[in-house]
């Protein structure tokens, strides 16, 4: 009997334990995430709720931008993507995050190149401020518009029109040649001209190795910044060899630098290795410093020429007026035989061309994914939208504003899709006020991009010399809705890698 009451007890006991932990597994891992967490109150799908690892399978697939962006057209400026991670799509939020610099996640210490960090690479706020302090001034618009800068760029610009008239009329892979441009700019202000090789005089040669062996060490962005702990796993060999040549090649100019030009503060290497730099720089720490601004340089400004020529091509009267607004510049003497750079004083502040560019800028955002940053000690309050009502964010949760979403802001932007120059001459100052306010193509805050400056006198300085004297036209046969599109990650590129224009010289 008492055997038979022990067995019964136990049996029970059992299903008690059983029932518990069950229970508990489901208010852990269903009720809580769905209507208990601090985050509960905040619009999204549900399986964002309960795994962070249905956007991971969403940012591994290449959806993430469009994505996140339908969740907002749906469920508003605030949702849900993760258990402990939202997304804002509101510029009033831009202060509250970047601006009072909330901190970074571990998503960018992932980007270190020679085994050490670099400025971009670095979370913790003071050394990120003071490392740079050290080249904030070579980046400064006041340096970037100055006759040595300004002398560089004319010496690039030069090069790519004699590569353009040598190959007139032939199908061009140009994002491969505008990120060749601008690895010749970024390369000659990190190394001076001394040094740098420029890729342009061998552009079918050595200019598209190493633009493609950059292209080819970042297509592991994914394993790099998500899922680190798997990388050695799921990337193949062929990517460490690429990134290995692509290491060689910023190494063998760096040491090049080093030995023949240390002493020039009008180089990045000098700036960085001279006195402001040495307490923060060793050759290593410079190193990792230089390959992420010559990456980072070409491939967004590639990026976003392949856009700004592709609208270009696809629109000749939006050529022909560019045209008729560069008219008269340099005496008119801009026939192909002469390669001489127009000058970016008088290009800079163009209306049309101005406005071209902001809008290339606004749809073709180089960088359009996630900018993650971590709530602060505290949390802060989400203030309410017509959508979603007031609520406490709480401490630690990641929040991210992505300039896809920021950019197609029916709002703001009429017919978001449509890219209309235009909308950026208008006669109102209040709507041109708010339609910048939205922009985040070069990020926000004291984080934002310290190349702004270049970037933008390369993209408007390559965009008049050409169309001054080129007829720009697509490539017949060439399907450019499949191919050309945006590929969808963190920092894009045309799909395909390819962008097919042809160049005929105008009639003198």
């Amino acid at each position: 009997m008492l055997a038979q009451f022990a067995a019964q007890y136990h049996e029970e006991l059992i299903t008690a334990i059983e029932a518990a932990v069950i229970s508990y597994g489901i208010y852990t891992l269903l009720l809580y995430p769905l209507y208990f967490h601090p985050l509960a109150r905040i619009p999204g799908p549900k399986i964002c709720a309960l795994t962070k690892y249905w956007i991971l399978f969403i940012s591994w697939s290449e959806h993430r931008n469009r994505y996140v962006h339908q969740l907002h057209k749906k469920y508003g400026p605030i949702v849900r993507i993760g258990p402990e991670e939202i997304d804002i799509s509101d510029p009033e939020y831009l202060k509250d995050i970047y601006i009072n610099n909330f901190d970074k996640t571990s998503f960018y210490t992932q980007f270190a190149n020679f085994g050490s960090f670099n400025t971009f690479s670095t979370v913790e706020k003071k050394t990120h401020r003071d490392s740079r302090k050290v080249s904030a001034k070579l980046y400064s618009k006041s340096n970037v518009v100055s006759e040595p800068f300004q002398a560089k760029i004319r010496t690039v610009m030069s090069s790519l029109l004699k590569m353009l008239e040598q190959n007139q009329d032939k199908r061009l892979n140009t994002f491969h040649l505008w990120s060749v441009m601008a690895m010749d700019t970024i390369t000659s202000f990190s190394f001076g001209s001394k040094v740098c090789k420029s890729l342009l005089d061998d552009f079918f040669g050595e200019g598209e190795a190493v633009i493609k062996a950059f292209m080819i060490q970042s297509s592991s962005w994914f394993w790099t910044t998500q899922m680190p702990q798997l990388y050695d796993w799921a990337v193949p060999s062929y990517v460490r060899k690429a990134s290995k040549i692509a290491c060689d090649w910023i190494n063998s100019q760096f040491s090049e630098c080093l030995e023949k030009d240390s002493g020039n503060t009008n180089t990045l290497v000098g700036v960085l290795m001279g006195t402001n730099g040495a307490r923060l720089f060793d050759a290593r720490r410079a190193r990792s410093e230089i390959f992420d601004h010559v990456a980072a340089g070409h491939n967004t400004t590639g990026t976003t020429l392949s856009y700004f020529f592709y609208e270009l091509a696809r629109d000749p009267e939006k050529q022909e007026r560019l045209r008729a607004e560069l008219a008269g510049l340099n005496g008119g003497n801009l026939a192909t035989g002469d390669h001489g750079s127009l000058l970016y004083s008088d290009i800079e502040h163009l209306p049309y061309l101005s406005a071209l560019t902001q809008e290339v800028f606004r749809v073709y955002a180089a960088i359009p994914g996630q900018e993650p940053r971590r709530a602060p000690k505290g949390g802060f309050r989400w203030r309410g939208s017509k959508e979603t009502p007031s609520t406490y964010i709480p401490e630690g949760t990641i929040v991210v504003m992505q300039p896809w979403s920021l950019h197609r802001d029916p709002a703001v932007f009429e017919q978001p899709e449509v890219f209309n120059p235009d909308r950026w001459l208008v006669d109102d100052e209040q709507k041109l006020a708010t339609m910048n306010r939205q922009m985040m193509q070069f990020g926000s805050g004291s984080r934002m991009c310290l190349g702004l400056h270049i970037a933008t006198c390369e993209i408007k300085l390559c965009v008049s010399n050409v169309v001054s004297r080129y007829e720009v036209s697509l490539v017949d046969g060439y399907n450019y809705e499949a191919n050309a599109q945006m590929k969808d990650i963190y920092t894009t590129i045309p799909k395909s890698g390819d962008m097919p224009l042809k160049f005929r010289a105008l009639a003198v």
